[in-house]
């Protein structure tokens, strides 16, 4: 790792602020559908988001009926007639949740997943040449009828055939959203209006700081929205707020009601440090963040990522995507490197702020035990993503990458593995013992 104290770089980034469904659109759900609580403890709420008040608690495994659906949150029926609200994320959506759906063809054998991670359990799997019925696409997954229920594959691996088909089983139908119910957001900067999702997208108009913008749906890092005058575009989704329905917020009481941001360091044209064979840091903190985010969302939590692929992204928006999501933790993968190679080895996890992060810190770095590194503890790091960032934030380097021995080790896929499910550990004791904010 290099440069993460030097003064702040030009702004650019291209962050991935999706929380585990889309926010696009308000779903009202007629008649009843089903859902399996896969959390092994869940919360059920007052109203549809953390801030709310817990009312009760289901356990793993039970059957929850739905009776409607706002953002990421299902509205559900409980003994007694009660109503309350449970996080789409912590359930198994049982049914297909469409009347309408996008004909697709699968381009190569594809797995199918019961929810969007490849964690997730394998239902089957599709070969190339097969047809099938896309109901919802989040990111990187699209949600696809499956033997009459929902079910989740790879995107790539689907080719639009540009027909539409109708879901006739037994499931409940989606109504379009209704403009008054639509989610609004507010942009926190001077911006620009394009005609797709891109930063190299024609811009429509220029926007400016505080707008008001109707969100008609999401396509991964951008909204698709309406602005006052009526036009219709594209705005990324790491220049507005979404309100918080008048609530203030209230930290996660568990790592699966947690909002985890995921920092992969350097990306594009800032490679990071480098191996004595010429492999570039950038390449092996993605890897790792992928790891470790499909390991956080089998475990129920929502997870952000500051970037999804080899892209720069400025230092000082990295703190901001932490902010602007009200993240429970945020963790910034990195790679050290010493001046003369092979003379360091071992991970270190590094904190800002004793009151803050120190923690966090702690119980992540007790926590790797598996990685066949030598620890090196918490230490201080005058870190920029640490520095200013608002939430309980650390910076761990797994290695270096001047030490053909660290290297060796991290470049294997079962290092990262491990050290994925380390801090997932960690995290659960961190929530467990109270320490979140």
């Amino acid at each position: 790792m290099k440069n993460l104290h030097l003064n702040k770089l030009p702004l650019f980034i291209i962050t991935a602020i999706l929380l585990g469904v889309s926010l696009a659109t308000t779903t009202v759900l007629a008649g009843t559908k089903q859902l399996t609580v896969r959390a092994s403890v869940l919360n059920i709420r007052r109203g549809p988001g953390l801030a709310y008040d817990v009312m009760g608690q289901s356990q793993s495994g039970a059957r929850l009926d739905v009776i409607g659906q706002r953002n990421s949150w299902y509205e559900v029926r409980l003994a007694g007639n009660k109503v309350g609200w449970v996080a789409s994320w912590l359930v198994n959506n049982d049914d297909a949740s469409t009347s309408a759906a996008r004909v697709a063809q699968v381009n190569a054998q594809v797995n199918v997943r019961q929810y969007a991670s490849t964690s997730a359990k394998l239902l089957g799997t599709l070969t190339a040449g097969t047809n099938v019925k896309v109901v919802y696409s989040q990111g990187d997954w699209s949600q696809i009828v499956y033997k009459n229920t929902a079910a989740w594959v790879s995107t790539q691996y689907l080719d639009l055939t540009g027909q539409t088909a109708t879901v006739t089983s037994a499931q409940t139908a989606i109504s379009k959203a209704n403009t008054a119910t639509q989610i609004k957001v507010t942009t926190n900067t001077n911006t620009h209006l394009r005609e797709a999702g891109g930063i190299n997208a024609a811009i429509i108009e220029d926007l400016a700081k505080g707008a008001k913008l109707t969100v008609i749906n999401q396509d991964g890092d951008w909204y698709r929205v309406r602005a006052a005058d009526g036009k219709t575009g594209y705005i990324a989704s790491w220049v507005v707020s979404t309100p918080s329905d008048g609530k203030s917020s209230k930290a996660a009481t568990s790592l699966a009601e947690a909002t985890i941001v995921l920092d992969a360091g350097h990306g594009g044209s800032d490679p990071g440090t480098h191996a004595n064979s010429g492999e570039y840091e950038k390449t092996y903190t993605l890897l790792t963040v992928d790891d470790i985010a499909s390991q956080l969302r089998a475990a129920g939590a929502n997870v952000v990522l500051t970037r999804s692929n080899d892209t720069y992204v400025d230092l000082a928006k990295r703190p901001i995507v932490a902010a602007n999501v009200d993240a429970d933790a945020f963790i910034s993968i990195h790679f050290d490197s010493t001046p003369t190679a092979n003379t360091g080895t071992g991970h270190t996890t590094y904190y800002y702020t004793k009151a803050k992060d120190y923690h966090l810190a702690t119980y992540l770095s007790n926590s790797l035990t598996n990685l066949t590194t030598p620890s090196r503890g918490v230490a201080f790091g005058n870190y920029e993503v640490l520095r200013d960032n608002k939430q309980p934030s650390v910076l761990i380097e797994l290695g270096y990458m001047n030490s053909d021995s660290d290297f060796k080790k991290f470049s294997k896929p079962s290092y990262r593995s491990r050290a994925a499910l380390d801090i997932v550990n960690g995290l659960n004791k961190y929530f467990a013992a109270g320490y979140h904010r």
